[in-house]
């Protein structure tokens, strides 16, 4: 398998905060406000105030496995 195919498997699409709500049945407001504090995992494209925001749900799946069995990712 070459290293592009690799990463593009280990990593996924990129998800944007709507994507990313519905992943952790969280706000869309949750989700960016979080992303934007630096307590959730992830990506600002563009610079300034406003921000496109991108999530990889492997980034999430780890995170949210860390929050919910008490700081110890599988």
């Amino acid at each position: 398998m070459t290293e592009s195919k690799l990463l593009s498997t280990a990593t996924g699409k990129p998800m944007d905060p709507s994507a990313a709500a519905e992943f952790l049945h969280l706000d869309v407001k949750t989700i960016t406000r979080w992303a934007r504090q630096g307590y959730l995992p992830a990506h600002p494209l563009g610079e300034g105030k406003r921000k496109f925001w991108r999530f990889f749900e492997w980034e999430l799946s780890e995170w949210l496995m860390e929050k919910t069995n008490g700081g110890k990712a599988a």
